[in-house]
C-alpha cells in the first residue's frame, strides 16, 4: 500500500512539473498602450465623431472598436504583439499606424490630416432659383449621417468642417430632402484638407410646376365622384396648414390645379367649402414628376354624420414618389391623358391595348456583354420600344453594358425595370427582407443611371403577397412577371398598380438540355397572339442568352446571328399586323374595347381611340389650346391612329367654330355620338381649318 502511494505522489508531481511550465509560458500579461490622436498641424482632434478600430497582429477581425471619449485614450491590451489602430472621424478612414506592445508600457501618437470645409448651394432645375427651406444631409460613405442643416434664402448652407477624404474609396454623400421626402443624391463628395469649398447642386425639380394636375375622388367601392354627387372640391395645405390652392370638381368629375411651387403640400377634401371626414387629408409631393392624383374615400365602420356606403376593407394609399429622371415617349397629350372611364351602359365589351411590349431581362455586368449591347441596340436602331431589366447589385461596373443602357436611355429609346438586387426568387424571403431589397436595388440604379425604376420584374417570375404589398408602399406602379405566376383577371384601367405579365418568350428552357434555347419568330408571335386575345395585352420576354452561341456546355459571349435573325423577323410580324409596340408601363394608355363579336367600337368606317376623349374635353376646357388640339389629330389621322370618312380637303380656314368645340366636350361627357364628334372633324377638313 505504502509504495501504491509514493507511486502516485510522484505521478502528481511529475504532471505538475509539466503543466506549470506549460501554463507560464502561455499565459499572457496586460501592458498599457495610450493613443494619441492629432491633427498633422499637432492640434489633438475633438472626440466628436471620432473611433478608432485595434487590430492584433495579422487578424482581420477587429480585437478592440471604441469611440474616442477622452484624447488621449488609455488601452490595457496584451503584451508581446503587434497592434494596428486605424483612425476613423466623421466615418472616413482617417489614417493608420503599428506598434509593437512588449514587457513596457508605450504611447502610441497617430497624426491624421486636417478637415476641410463644405458649403453647399442648392438650386432648382433652372440653376439659378435657390431650393430655399429644402434640407441637405451629409452621410458617409457607409450611410451613416454626419451633418444635416436647412438651405436659406440665397440657396445657401451653412458651412461643415468635416475630416477631409484622402484615402481611395473615402468618400461622403450629400442628399436633398423636402421635409422627409428625398428629392436628390449627390456621390462621391470630396473634401480637402485645410481649404474651404463650395459645392453648387441642381436638383432636377422645377421652381414651378406649370404642368396642370389632375385630382380624381373616388368613393370606398372605387366609384368615381362626379360634380353632380354633391359640391366637392380640394385644398392644397402648405407645411404651416396655410391653403395655397384650392379648386372645385368639374363636371367630368375631375379637380385640376396648376403653377403650383414645388413641395410636400397636405390635400385636403372640402365638401360644401369645410372639411370632410369621408377621405383622410393625404401628403404628396409635387415636384413635376407625377401630374395625376387619385384621393380614395376610407372605409367606414360605424356610422358617422355624413352618408357613406357600408364598410369595406381599407384601400392602401398610394404612397409619393421619388424624383426620376426616366425616358418618355413623345405620345401626343401624354401629360393630359387619364386613366379611362368607359361608359358602363353601353353594350358588353372587353379591354385591349393591340399592343406589344417587350421585355430583357438580366441585365448585368460582365455576362454576355457583347450579346445585352447588340439586343439593346438593335431596338434603337429600328426605334422599338424596349423595357430593361436591371440587376441592381450585378450592375454599374462593366463600362460596355452600363454605357450602352446609358446612352439609350438619354435618347429616350429605354425604360428601366427593376429586376432585383439579387437574381434570387422573392419567395424566399419575408417581407421586411424583400423590402430592403426592393429599396436597395432602386438605389443601386439610381446611383448609376439616375433613374428610379417604377416596373419591378421578379427574378424568376416568382413572387408573393408580400412582394406586392411592399411594391406598393415604395411607389412601383406596375409588377410584370409571368401569365404562369400570376394568374388572372389583369384589371386594364384605372388603377394606380398594374399587373402586365409575360405573355410569350423568345426562348424556352429545354429540361433534356438544361438551358434556356431560342424559338421560332412564328411561335412567339402565335403565343403573344394568344395573349392579346385572351387577356387584352401582350409582353414578350427576351434573355440574352437564347441570342448567344453556345459552346463547350455554357453560353459564350458570341452572337447567335440566326436567333438575331428571327428576333427581326418576328417585330417585322408585328408591325405587319399593326399591333403597336410599346414601353411595358405605357400598355394601359393603349386600351380600347371591343364587342362579344370582338370587333372594335367605332362607327362604320373610323375608329377613335377612347383616351382622345380626355383631350376633346380638356379642349373644350381650356386647358389645351386649338393648334395643339387641332396638331394632335392631324397626327393620329396620318399616322393611321385614327380614321375618318372619305372627304374632299379644303383650302383657306383658320378659325374653329365655337360649335365644334362644343361638340368635343359634350362627346367627352358622353351627351352625343362618336359620329357627332367626327362630324365635326370633318367639317374642319373641309374647311381648310385641318390638312391631312
Amino acid at each position: 500500500m505504502r509504495n501504491s502511494n509514493i507511486f502516485y505522489i510522484c505521478a502528481f508531481a511529475m504532471l505538475l512539473s509539466v503543466m506549470i511550465p506549460f501554463t507560464s509560458a502561455y499565459a499572457e500579461e496586460n501592458q498599457q498602450l495610450q493613443i494619441e490622436i492629432r491633427y498633422t498641424n499637432g492640434d489633438r482632434i475633438s472626440t466628436y465623431q471620432a473611433e478608432y478600430v485595434v487590430y492584433q497582429d495579422n487578424q482581420k477581425i477587429p480585437f478592440i472598436e471604441k469611440a474616442l471619449e477622452i484624447n488621449p485614450d488609455t488601452l490595457y491590451l496584451p503584451q508581446n504583439h503587434e497592434y494596428r489602430v486605424e483612425v476613423f472621424v466623421n466615418g472616413i478612414f482617417s489614417e493608420m499606424e503599428k506598434i509593437q506592445l512588449n514587457d513596457q508600457s508605450e504611447k502610441l501618437n497617430i497624426d491624421i490630416p486636417i478637415s476641410g470645409g463644405l458649403k453647399f448651394n442648392v438650386y432648382y432645375e433652372d440653376g439659378q432659383t435657390p431650393l430655399e427651406g429644402s434640407t441637405v444631409v451629409i452621410k458617409s460613405h457607409d450611410g451613416q449621417e454626419q451633418r444635416k442643416g436647412v438651405i436659406d434664402a440665397q440657396g445657401d448652407s451653412m458651412r461643415y468642417w468635416l475630416q477631409s477624404t484622402n484615402h481611395e474609396g473615402e468618400y461622403y454623400i450629400a442628399e436633398i430632402y423636402f421635409e422627409d421626402f428625398l428629392l436628390h443624391t449627390v456621390s462621391n463628395v470630396k473634401i480637402h484638407q485645410a481649404m474651404e469649398q463650395d459645392l453648387k447642386i441642381v436638383v432636377p425639380v422645377p421652381a414651378i410646376v406649370e404642368e396642370l394636375l389632375v385630382f380624381q375622388l373616388y368613393d370606398s367601392e372605387m366609384d368615381q365622384i362626379s360634380k353632380s354627387d354633391e359640391t366637392y372640391s380640394i385644398s392644397l395645405l402648405d407645411k404651416n396648414d396655410i391653403s395655397i390652392a384650392e379648386s372645385e370638381i368639374g363636371a367630368r368629375g375631375l379637380v385640376y390645379f396648376s403653377n403650383l411651387p414645388s413641395g410636400i403640400y397636405k390635400a385636403v377634401v372640402l365638401k360644401d367649402g369645410a372639411p370632410t371626414s369621408l377621405w383622410q387629408d393625404t401628403e404628396i409631393a409635387i415636384i413635376g414628376n407625377q401630374n395625376e392624383f387619385e384621393l380614395i374615400q376610407k372605409p367606414v365602420s360605424e356610422p358617422v354624420s355624413e352618408p357613406v356606403s357600408e364598410p369595406v376593407s381599407e384601400p392602401v394609399s398610394e404612397p409619393v414618389s421619388e424624383p426620376v429622371s426616366e425616358p418618355v415617349s413623345e405620345e401626343i397629350f401624354h401629360p393630359f391623358v387619364e386613366p379611362i372611364n368607359y361608359d358602363s351602359s353601353i353594350e358588353e365589351y372587353s379591354l385591349t391595348c393591340n399592343c406589344v411590349a417587350f421585355r430583357l431581362d438580366d441585365i448585368q455586368d460582365y455576362w454576355l456583354t457583347d450579346v445585352q449591347v447588340e439586343l439593346i441596340n438593335l431596338f434603337a436602331e429600328k426605334e422599338i420600344p424596349l423595357t430593361v431589366g436591371i440587376i441592381a447589385n450585378d450592375f454599374g461596373n462593366d463600362a460596355k453594358i452600363v454605357d450602352a443602357v446609358k446612352n439609350q436611355l438619354a435618347d429616350n429609346n429605354i425604360a428601366i425595370a427593376n429586376h432585383g438586387f439579387v437574381h434570387n426568387p422573392f419567395t424566399n424571403y419575408d417581407k421586411q427582407e424583400q423590402n430592403k431589397m426592393i429599396v436597395d436595388a432602386n438605389k443601386k440604379i439610381y446611383e448609376v443611371l439616375n433613374v428610379n425604376p417604377k416596373i419591378f420584374i421578379p427574378p424568376e417570375n416568382k413572387f408573393n403577397k408580400d412582394t406586392t404589398e411592399v411594391l406598393i408602399e415604395n411607389g412601383f406602379t406596375h409588377l410584370s412577371a409571368a401569365w404562369f405566376s400570376d394568374a388572372p383577371p389583369y384589371l386594364l384601367e384605372q388603377k394606380s398598380f398594374y399587373r402586365f405579365p409575360q405573355m410569350a418568350e423568345t426562348g424556352g428552357y429545354v429540361p433534356s438540355q438544361d438551358r434556356i434555347v431560342g424559338v421560332s419568330a412564328d411561335q412567339t408571335f402565335s403565343d403573344a397572339i394568344a395573349g392579346l386575345n385572351e387577356h387584352g395585352l401582350a409582353v414578350i420576354t427576351l434573355h440574352p442568352q437564347e441570342f448567344a452561341m453556345f459552346e463547350g456546355g455554357q453560353s459564350v459571349n458570341e452572337i447567335n446571328q440566326e436567333q438575331i435573325d428571327e428576333l427581326k423577323t418576328l417585330i417585322e410580324k408585328i408591325q405587319s399586323e399593326n399591333i403597336s409596340i410599346v414601353y411595358l408601363d405605357e400598355i394601359q394608355y393603349n386600351m380600347f374595347k371591343i364587342t362579344s363579336e370582338n370587333q372594335v367600337i367605332s362607327s362604320e368606317s373610323y375608329t377613335i381611340p377612347k383616351w382622345i376623349k380626355n383631350n376633346a374635353g380638356w379642349w373644350r376646357d381650356g386647358f389645351v389650346d386649338d393648334d395643339s388640339f387641332v396638331q394632335g389629330i392631324q397626327f393620329l389621322i396620318t399616322e393611321g391612329i385614327m380614321a375618318i370618312p372619305p372627304t374632299t380637303q379644303g383650302v383657306g380656314g383658320s378659325e374653329i367654330p365655337q360649335w365644334v368645340k362644343t361638340n368635343a366636350g359634350w362627346w367627352a361627357e358622353n351627351r352625343i355620338s362618336d359620329d357627332d364628334f367626327v362630324n365635326g372633324i370633318t367639317y374642319l377638313v373641309n374647311q381648310g381649318i385641318m390638312v391631312v
